[in-house]
Protein backbone atom coordinates (compact mmCIF):
# COMPACT_ATOMS: atom_id res chain seq x y z
CA UNK A 1 0.00 0.00 0.00
CA UNK A 2 1.09 3.89 -0.57
CA UNK A 3 -0.37 6.67 1.38
CA UNK A 4 -0.17 9.70 -0.18
CA UNK A 5 0.97 11.96 3.04
CA UNK A 6 2.21 15.49 4.37
CA UNK A 7 3.80 15.76 7.72
CA UNK A 8 1.39 18.22 10.21
CA UNK A 9 -1.02 18.06 8.07
CA UNK A 10 -4.61 15.57 8.59
CA UNK A 11 -3.01 12.55 6.66
CA UNK A 12 -1.22 11.90 10.60
CA UNK A 13 -4.38 10.17 11.01
CA UNK A 14 -4.22 7.91 8.26
CA UNK A 15 -0.66 7.18 9.21
CA UNK A 16 -1.59 6.26 12.70
CA UNK A 17 -4.15 3.53 11.85
CA UNK A 18 -1.80 2.01 9.00
CA UNK A 19 0.45 1.50 12.27
CA UNK A 20 -2.48 0.37 13.79
CA UNK A 21 -2.73 -2.29 11.34
CA UNK A 22 0.83 -4.05 11.17
CA UNK A 23 0.12 -3.73 7.22
CA UNK A 24 3.45 -2.90 5.01
CA UNK A 25 3.02 0.50 3.28
CA UNK A 26 5.31 3.16 1.88
CA UNK A 27 4.86 6.81 2.14
CA UNK A 28 4.20 9.12 -0.91
CA UNK A 29 5.58 12.31 0.14
CA UNK A 30 3.29 15.49 -1.10
CA UNK A 31 4.28 19.20 -0.43
CA UNK A 32 0.85 20.62 -0.55
CA UNK A 33 2.17 24.23 -0.65
CA UNK A 34 4.02 23.02 -4.34
CA UNK A 35 3.06 24.97 -7.13
CA UNK A 36 2.02 22.21 -9.27
CA UNK A 37 0.18 20.80 -6.21
CA UNK A 38 -2.49 18.77 -6.68
CA UNK A 39 -0.30 16.94 -9.82
CA UNK A 40 -1.86 14.37 -12.00
CA UNK A 41 -0.83 11.07 -10.17
CA UNK A 42 -2.47 12.90 -7.01
CA UNK A 43 -5.09 13.41 -8.56
CA UNK A 44 -5.55 9.86 -10.03
CA UNK A 45 -5.65 8.79 -6.73
CA UNK A 46 -7.83 11.32 -4.80
CA UNK A 47 -9.80 13.46 -7.09
CA UNK A 48 -10.07 16.07 -4.85
CA UNK A 49 -6.51 16.47 -4.46
CA UNK A 50 -6.25 16.28 -0.95
CA UNK A 51 -4.04 14.37 1.55
CA UNK A 52 -4.35 11.95 2.81
CA UNK A 53 -5.12 9.24 -0.22
CA UNK A 54 -4.30 5.56 -0.38
CA UNK A 55 -3.08 3.23 -2.76
CA UNK A 56 -4.06 -0.67 -2.76
CA UNK A 57 -3.42 -2.27 -5.90
CA UNK A 58 -6.71 -1.32 -8.13
CA UNK A 59 -8.49 0.91 -4.78
CA UNK A 60 -7.60 4.49 -4.84
CA UNK A 61 -9.01 6.54 -2.94
CA UNK A 62 -8.93 9.52 -0.54
CA UNK A 63 -10.71 10.82 2.91
CA UNK A 64 -9.70 9.84 6.55
CA UNK A 65 -12.95 8.32 6.98
CA UNK A 66 -13.16 6.07 4.16
CA UNK A 67 -9.33 4.94 4.81
CA UNK A 68 -9.80 3.95 8.41
CA UNK A 69 -13.05 1.83 7.26
CA UNK A 70 -10.80 0.19 5.03
CA UNK A 71 -8.01 -0.61 6.87
CA UNK A 72 -10.08 -1.99 9.35
CA UNK A 73 -11.62 -3.97 7.72
CA UNK A 74 -9.08 -5.07 5.63
CA UNK A 75 -7.04 -5.85 9.14
CA UNK A 76 -9.60 -7.99 10.49
CA UNK A 77 -7.44 -9.53 12.68
CA UNK A 78 -6.74 -6.76 14.54
CA UNK A 79 -10.36 -6.18 15.99
CA UNK A 80 -9.79 -2.60 14.83
CA UNK A 81 -13.70 -2.98 13.57
CA UNK A 82 -16.91 -4.51 14.47
CA UNK A 83 -18.18 -7.30 12.60
CA UNK A 84 -20.86 -5.99 10.37
CA UNK A 85 -22.88 -8.93 12.12
CA UNK A 86 -21.92 -7.51 15.27
CA UNK A 87 -24.81 -4.97 16.49
CA UNK A 88 -21.97 -2.77 17.84
CA UNK A 89 -21.18 -1.99 13.74
CA UNK A 90 -24.08 0.70 14.11
CA UNK A 91 -22.76 2.72 16.58
CA UNK A 92 -18.84 1.88 15.41
CA UNK A 93 -20.41 3.07 11.87
CA UNK A 94 -21.51 6.36 13.66
CA UNK A 95 -18.82 7.50 15.41
CA UNK A 96 -16.62 6.61 11.89
CA UNK A 97 -18.94 9.50 10.67
CA UNK A 98 -18.48 11.97 13.43
CA UNK A 99 -15.50 13.28 12.74
CA UNK A 100 -16.04 14.38 9.22
CA UNK A 101 -19.41 15.05 9.25
CA UNK A 102 -20.05 16.90 13.08
CA UNK A 103 -16.59 17.80 14.17
CA UNK A 104 -15.49 19.64 11.50
CA UNK A 105 -18.37 21.33 10.85
CA UNK A 106 -18.49 22.68 14.60
CA UNK A 107 -15.09 23.80 14.56
CA UNK A 108 -15.98 25.91 11.58
CA UNK A 109 -18.49 27.35 13.28
CA UNK A 110 -16.64 27.84 16.03
CA UNK A 111 -13.76 29.75 14.55
CA UNK A 112 -15.96 31.87 11.77
CA UNK A 113 -18.15 32.85 15.12
CA UNK A 114 -21.21 31.41 12.98
CA UNK A 115 -24.09 30.44 15.17
CA UNK A 116 -26.23 27.79 12.90
CA UNK A 117 -29.77 26.75 13.74
CA UNK A 118 -29.14 23.46 15.73
CA UNK A 119 -32.42 22.06 14.03
CA UNK A 120 -31.43 22.93 10.89
CA UNK A 121 -27.97 21.94 10.84
CA UNK A 122 -27.07 18.56 10.25
CA UNK A 123 -23.90 18.62 12.76
CA UNK A 124 -26.37 20.40 15.42
CA UNK A 125 -23.76 22.80 17.22
CA UNK A 126 -20.47 22.71 19.11
CA UNK A 127 -22.53 22.39 22.44
CA UNK A 128 -24.42 19.07 21.28
CA UNK A 129 -21.85 17.37 20.18
CA UNK A 130 -19.23 17.88 22.83
CA UNK A 131 -22.10 16.22 25.47
CA UNK A 132 -22.88 13.23 22.89
CA UNK A 133 -19.39 12.46 22.74
CA UNK A 134 -18.54 13.37 25.91
CA UNK A 135 -21.24 10.90 26.70
CA UNK A 136 -20.16 8.17 24.91
CA UNK A 137 -16.65 8.42 26.71
CA UNK A 138 -18.59 7.65 30.38
CA UNK A 139 -19.28 3.90 30.77
CA UNK A 140 -16.14 2.08 29.21
CA UNK A 141 -12.13 2.71 28.28
CA UNK A 142 -12.97 3.03 24.40
CA UNK A 143 -16.71 4.23 22.83
CA UNK A 144 -17.59 0.89 22.35
CA UNK A 145 -16.45 -0.54 25.38
CA UNK A 146 -12.97 -2.41 26.23
CA UNK A 147 -11.72 -3.09 22.57
CA UNK A 148 -10.05 0.24 20.97
CA UNK A 149 -11.24 0.34 17.01
CA UNK A 150 -10.35 2.90 14.28
CA UNK A 151 -13.60 5.09 16.00
CA UNK A 152 -11.70 5.83 18.72
CA UNK A 153 -8.53 6.71 16.90
CA UNK A 154 -10.56 9.04 14.72
CA UNK A 155 -12.37 10.75 17.41
CA UNK A 156 -9.11 11.02 19.42
CA UNK A 157 -6.70 12.49 16.48
CA UNK A 158 -9.81 15.05 16.02
CA UNK A 159 -10.44 15.80 19.39
CA UNK A 160 -6.17 16.68 19.61
CA UNK A 161 -6.31 18.24 17.10
CA UNK A 162 -9.27 20.53 18.05
CA UNK A 163 -8.24 20.98 21.57
CA UNK A 164 -4.86 22.15 20.46
CA UNK A 165 -5.79 25.58 18.38
CA UNK A 166 -9.15 26.10 21.14
CA UNK A 167 -11.55 25.00 18.59
CA UNK A 168 -12.89 22.13 21.29
CA UNK A 169 -13.24 22.86 25.15
CA UNK A 170 -10.65 20.76 27.00
CA UNK A 171 -12.86 19.08 28.85
CA UNK A 172 -11.44 16.22 31.55
CA UNK A 173 -12.91 13.28 29.25
CA UNK A 174 -11.61 14.19 26.05
CA UNK A 175 -8.02 15.19 27.96
CA UNK A 176 -8.40 11.53 29.46
CA UNK A 177 -9.51 9.75 26.26
CA UNK A 178 -7.03 11.52 23.90
CA UNK A 179 -4.21 10.76 26.55
CA UNK A 180 -4.96 7.02 26.05
CA UNK A 181 -4.92 6.94 23.09
CA UNK A 182 -1.88 8.68 22.64
CA UNK A 183 0.06 6.62 24.31
CA UNK A 184 -0.12 3.15 22.12
CA UNK A 185 2.24 2.40 20.75
CA UNK A 186 1.01 3.04 17.21
CA UNK A 187 0.46 6.49 17.59
CA UNK A 188 3.97 6.56 19.35
CA UNK A 189 5.49 5.17 16.17
CA UNK A 190 3.34 7.41 13.90
CA UNK A 191 4.82 10.59 15.97
CA UNK A 192 8.10 9.57 15.01
CA UNK A 193 7.86 9.17 11.50
CA UNK A 194 6.19 12.50 11.31
CA UNK A 195 8.63 13.93 13.46
CA UNK A 196 11.51 13.03 10.91
CA UNK A 197 9.12 13.69 7.99
CA UNK A 198 8.67 17.18 9.03
CA UNK A 199 12.51 18.01 10.06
Amino acid sequence: MKLWYSPRTRSFTALWMLEETGLPYTLERVDIRAAEHPNAALLAVNPMGKVPALEDGDARFGDNGAILLYLADKAAGKALAPAASDPARGRYLQWMLFPAGVIEPAMMERMHKAPVNTQQAGWGDMDRAQKALASAMTPGQWLLGAGFTAADLYIASSLSFGMQFGLIDKLPAFEEFTGRARAREAFVRASAIEAKEGA
